[in-house]
C-alpha cells in the first residue's frame, strides 16, 4: 500500500489479491450451504452429520479469508483438499449423491485458488 496525497492507495498486485481471494470465498459459501443442506435431504445420520460439519469448516475458513487473516488460505488449501477425498469416498462407498460430485469439484476450484493466495500472501 503506498499513499498519495494522504490517501492509501492499493498497488496492482494487492487489487488482484483482493479478487483472487473472492473466488475461493464465494466457491466456500456456495459449499457451506450445498453441505448444510443435505441434513434436509438424507436426514440426520452420522454420514451426514460430518458433512454439514465440513460445511461450517468451509463457512468459517471464508470469512477469514475475506477478513484477510494469514492462514485462511493454509485452512482453504488443506480442509477441502480432506473433503473432496472424503466426499469420493462417500460417493464411492456409502451413498452415491450428486451433492459429492458437485462438492468435490467446488474443491477442486478451491484448492488451486487457495494455494494462489499462499504464494500471494506471503510476499
Amino acid at each position: 500500500m503506498r499513499e498519495l496525497g494522504g490517501m492509501k492507495m492499493k498497488s496492482r498486485e494487492e487489487n488482484k489479491s483482493d479478487v483472487v481471494r473472492l473466488i475461493p470465498s464465494t466457491l466456500l459459501i456456495i459449499s457451506f450451504f450445498t453441505h448444510v443442506s443435505q441434513l434436509f435431504v438424507y436426514g440426520h445420520n452420522l454420514p451426514t452429520l460430518i458433512v454439514a460439519l465440513f460445511g461450517i469448516f468451509y463457512l468459517v475458513i471464508s470469512v477469514f479469508i475475506l477478513s484477510g487473516y494469514r492462514y485462511a488460505p493454509y485452512a482453504g488449501t488443506v480442509i477441502p483438499a480432506i473433503g473432496a477425498t472424503l466426499g469420493v469416498y462417500r460417493f464411492l462407498t456409502i451413498i452415491p449423491n450428486p451433492f459429492s460430485i458437485f462438492n468435490v469439484a467446488l474443491d477442486a476450484i478451491i484448492v488451486p485458488f487457495s494455494m494462489v493466495l499462499i504464494m500471494r500472501w506471503s510476499k
